[in-house]
C-alpha cells in the first residue's frame, strides 16, 4: 500500500562547511563535521543514498523495489535535493552535460537550479564569465586574472536561478540554498582559491583541461528571476521550474490550512515553520516522500515547503 514516508537526510563533510545553522535552525544531529551541505534527497547507490526508517531501506532500494511509488522512465531516481549554508566560498566550478559524464565517470550531467532561502548583506554568488572566446577563456584563467574573468551577481533572497550544463558557477559564503538537480554527481573544479584540504593536507583536485571543453562561450548571462505566489485552496503556490525529463519545482507557502493535489511522486521539504501533512507532523529540516498517484493532501500549520517531483518526458500510463 502506498503511504507518505519520512526520509532521512544524508550527510557529507565539506571543507568550506562549518556554519551552525543548519543544526540550530534546522535541526540536522550529525557528527559528520565540518558540516555546510545537506542531501534532503539523494539516491546514488554505494555512495550518498537516503534512509527512510518506515520501510527500513535506503531511498535506492525504495525506488527499485516500489515502482509503482514512482512511476519513472529512468534506472535510478531522477531527482536530487540539497540545502547549502557555506561558511566560506565553494569552488568555482561546471557540471557537464550527459555524453561527457557518462564518458568521464559513467554517471550523468547535472542541471540544476536554486532558490536563495537567506543570505548575509553582502552575500554573492558567482555565476558565468565575461570571455568572449575560448581562447580568452584559457588565457585568462591560466594568469589567474579573475577580476576579469568571473562574474558575480548580488543574491537576491528568495530568487530563483537556472544553472543549465556547462554554466560556470560557485555559492558564496552565508548564502543559504534550496537546490534541486538532477540525481548524479560530476562536477569539474576550475578553481578553487589554492586551499588545502584538511582531511588530506592538500589542495583539493581540479580539472581545467575538463572545464576547458564542456564551459559555455560565450555564457549566457544568466540572471536571478522572481516569480509570483498565487493562492491556491489556501496554499500560496509559486511554479518555479517543469520540465518532463528533467525536474518540477514549485513551493507551497500555508499560513494555517490549505489543499493540494500533484499527480506524480514529490518530496516535500519544510524549510521554515511547522505543521501536518496527511496527519503526519513535519518541521523545518524535514522532508517527506508522497508516492505517485497519492490523491489529495490536506497541509495544516504555519509552513514554508518546497515541492520536488518529476515528469517523465513519454507518457507511460493511460
Amino acid at each position: 500500500m502506498k503511504k507518505i514516508v519520512k526520509v532521512n537526510p544524508y550527510y557529507e563533510p565539506r571543507m568550506w562547511g562549518g556554519s551552525k545553522r543548519l543544526m540550530e535552525e534546522f535541526h540536522y544531529v550529525t557528527n559528520v563535521a565540518p558540516l555546510g551541505e545537506v542531501y534532503n534527497i539523494v539516491a546514488l547507490k554505494n555512495h550518498a543514498d537516503c534512509f527512510i526508517p518506515e520501510m527500513n531501506c535506503t531511498l535506492s532500494e525504495l525506488y527499485e523495489n516500489k515502482p509503482d511509488w514512482f512511476h519513472c522512465e529512468t534506472n535510478e531516481l531522477p531527482i536530487r535535493v540539497n540545502i547549502l549554508d557555506p561558511s566560506d566560498d565553494l569552488s568555482i566550478q561546471i557540471h557537464p552535460d550527459d555524453d561527457f559524464a557518462r564518458k568521464y565517470n559513467g554517471g550523468r550531467g547535472k542541471p540544476e537550479a536554486w532558490v536563495i532561502l537567506d543570505t548575509i548583506e553582502q552575500g554573492t554568488i558567482e555565476f558565468g564569465h565575461y570571455a568572449k572566446t575560448k581562447e580568452e577563456f584559457i588565457t585568462w584563467s591560466r594568469n589567474h586574472e579573475w577580476d576579469k574573468l568571473l562574474r558575480y551577481l548580488k543574491v537576491v533572497k528568495d530568487g530563483f536561478i537556472n544553472i543549465p550544463s556547462g554554466t560556470l558557477h560557485a555559492i558564496g559564503t552565508g548564502v543559504l540554498t534550496y537546490n534541486i538537480s538532477r540525481n548524479a554527481d560530476c562536477t569539474l573544479r576550475l578553481y578553487d582559491y589554492d586551499r588545502i584540504d584538511p582531511s588530506t593536507n592538500q589542495k583539493r583536485p581540479i580539472q581545467i583541461e575538463e572545464v576547458y571543453e564542456n564551459v559555455n562561450i560565450p555564457d549566457k548571462l544568466i540572471e536571478f528571476q522572481m516569480f509570483p505566489s498565487v493562492d491556491e485552496l489556501g496554499i500560496q503556490v509559486t511554479r518555479y521550474w517543469d520540465e518532463p525529463g528533467l525536474y518540477t519545482l514549485m513551493r507551497l507557502q500555508v499560513k494555517e490550512a490549505g489543499q493540494f493535489l500533484h499527480p506524480n511522486f514529490c518530496f516535500l521539504t519544510c524549510v521554515k515553520g511547522r505543521g501536518t501533512i496527511n496527519g503526519i507532523c513535519i518541521e523545518q529540516g524535514e522532508t517527506i516522500l508522497v508516492p505517485h498517484d497519492f490523491g489529495w493532501l490536506q497541509l495544516e500549520g504555519e509552513m514554508d515547503i518546497f515541492l520536488a517531483s518529476y515528469r517523465n518526458k513519454e507518457k507511460t500510463y493511460e
